[in-house]
C-alpha cells in the first residue's frame, strides 16, 4: 500500500500518494530552477501552480480522492516542461531568439472561452471580455452599447444581463482562455512579464506626472 500524505497547492488541500508527490515535487524544482533568474519568478510559479490544483481539483469529485502519479502526469502534459519553452543550451542559458534573429513569444493558442475581463473595465468588465473574446477593440463595443441606451432603451438591460450570466475572469487560467491561448508554462510566463511591464510603465508614468507637477 502506498502512503499518502496531504499537501497544500494554491490554498487548496490535496491528498496526494508518495509516487505522485515525488513526481510533483521534480517537476516544480525544475521549474524554480528554470526561472530562478528571470523577473517575476515568483509569480510565475504562483501561476503554475495554481493551474495544477485546477487541474487536480477537476478530478476531485470525492474529497477523499487521492491524486495519482497519472494526474501528476496530465497536468505536466498540459503544462509543459521548461525545457521545452526555449530550448535550453548546455550552460543553462535561455535562447529566446529564433533562427533569423527575433524573439520567440511562445504563445501556443487554445479553446475560447467567453470571461468579463476585469483588467480592461469601467464597470464590469463585460466589453473587455467581448473584446477578447472576438478580437477587437472594446471602445467599439461601448459604443454600441451607448447607442442602444440611448436610441433603443435596451442597452442597459443587454448589459446587466451579459454581468450576471458572464463569469469574471478571475485566475490565470481564465485569463489565458479569454484570449484563447493555451493555459502551459510558455503562456503563463508571458502574461506575467507583460503585466509587470505593463506596472513598471505605470510606475514610471507616474513618476514622470510628479516630476511635472513639482517643477509646474
Amino acid at each position: 500500500m502506498k502512503k499518502t500524505m496531504t499537501v497544500n497547492i494554491d490554498g487548496i488541500v490535496f491528498h496526494i500518494d508518495e509516487d505522485a508527490y515525488g513526481r510533483l515535487n521534480q517537476y516544480l524544482e525544475t521549474v524554480r530552477r528554470h526561472f530562478a533568474r528571470d523577473e517575476g519568478c515568483d509569480e510565475i510559479i504562483a501561476g503554475i501552480e495554481s493551474r495544477i490544483a485546477e487541474v487536480f481539483s477537476e478530478k476531485k469529485n470525492d474529497p477523499r480522492r487521492v491524486v495519482t502519479i497519472e494526474d501528476v502526469n496530465e497536468a505536466i502534459l498540459q503544462l509543459g516542461e521548461p525545457a521545452q519553452i526555449s530550448g535550453d543550451d548546455e550552460g543553462g542559458e535561455k535562447d529566446n531568439t529564433t533562427d533569423d534573429g527575433g524573439e520567440t513569444t511562445g504563445e501556443e493558442y487554445g479553446p475560447k472561452r467567453l470571461f468579463r475581463d476585469p483588467d480592461n473595465k469601467y464597470i464590469g468588465g463585460v466589453c473587455g471580455g467581448l473584446g477578447a473574446f472576438f478580437q477587437i477593440d472594446p471602445t467599439w463595443i461601448r459604443v454600441l452599447f451607448v447607442i442602444a441606451f440611448f436610441f433603443y432603451s435596451a442597452g442597459l438591460i443587454v448589459y446587466l444581463i451579459l454581468w450576471i450570466v458572464i463569469p469574471k475572469a478571475r485566475t490565470m487560467s481564465d485569463r489565458l482562455s479569454m484570449r484563447g491561448e493555451k493555459v502551459n508554462i510558455s503562456n503563463i510566463e508571458k502574461s506575467i512579464k507583460e503585466d509587470l511591464r505593463d506596472i513598471r510603465r505605470n510606475l514610471e508614468e507616474l513618476g514622470k506626472d510628479r516630476e511635472s507637477k513639482k517643477k509646474a
